[in-house]
């Protein structure tokens, strides 16, 4: 389970095992969550397979507790840095402004 930038993940089942077939969204007092939605090879019904917080709604520690009640392995959204124009453009970019010397 990689971190995703915007999303919380709590995994609930193998991805190996439980192929996910799409995701409905539920609500947890006032937030909302997504659970991921799918089916084990030769079985007709479906079963969660993760549920995904969206960070801006969840605190990572009131997501990590949703997870544990549900017996899920959690992982936080990733951390995401700060950059300047010029690396997140590169150096040379011509929609950088010229810095003038002085």
């Amino acid at each position: 389970m990689s971190p995703y930038p915007n999303e919380h993940a709590c995994r609930l089942q193998d991805p190996d095992t439980v192929k996910v077939r799409g995701s409905i969204t539920r609500k947890h007092g006032a937030k909302s969550f997504r659970i991921l939605i799918g089916r084990r090879e030769g079985k007709t019904t479906s079963e969660a397979q993760a549920y995904r917080y969206p960070k801006d709604e969840w605190p990572a520690d009131e997501a990590r507790a949703h997870c544990k009640e549900a017996g899920g392995s959690f992982e936080a959204a990733a951390r995401t840095q700060e950059m300047t124009a010029e690396e997140a453009l590169g150096p040379d970019n011509p929609m950088l402004p010229e810095l003038e010397e002085e």
